[in-house]
């Protein structure tokens, strides 16, 4: 069975897409791309989508509308939100409305890969219910393993 998980990257600014699929390149992701929040909605809506990364402004409405999209649909889906432009305020305002995370532009692979792995612990304890231990114990189907042996090799 493959373990890949399906992630969005909402954004309508070129340098910031370029960046992220180019760090997201050689995970075990399907990686899809939307310049908006209704197209972003259409992805979502396939039910594919395990983790969102969405710019904090798009020409259609922002990261909140997003947010309330994926509560609305009580989806198992995690956003992190891109930070361009905004301050402490606004990364403080993501949080409290539920963002899984928050880099800042420009992207560094680090902060984005620490983001991911934060993400796919929180998805893979939610899914069991529970929080799990990650110690010795071999789970080759964890997308946290997956991701963590990716970048070790």
């Amino acid at each position: 069975m493959e373990n890949r998980w399906g992630l969005l990257v909402v954004s309508d600014r070129p340098e910031n897409r370029r960046a992220l699929l180019h760090i997201l390149g050689d995970l075990p992701v399907f990686v899809f791309t939307a310049p908006t929040i209704e197209q972003a909605r259409d992805v979502l809506s396939t039910g594919l989508i395990r983790l969102a990364f969405c710019e904090e402004s798009l020409a259609d409405g922002s990261y909140r509308d997003l947010l309330a999209s994926l509560r609305a649909t009580q989806a198992k889906t995690f956003l992190i939100l891109m930070l361009c432009t905004g301050e402490w305020n606004e990364c403080l305002e993501a949080m409290r409305l539920g963002a899984r995370d928050v880099v800042r532009c420009p992207l560094q692979p680090t902060d984005v890969e620490l983001a991911i792995i934060r993400a796919a612990r929180d998805l893979e304890a939610s899914d069991h219910g529970h929080l799990r231990t990650y110690g010795t114990k071999d789970n080759t189907d964890s997308p946290v393993r997956a991701f963590t042996y990716q970048q070790v090799v």
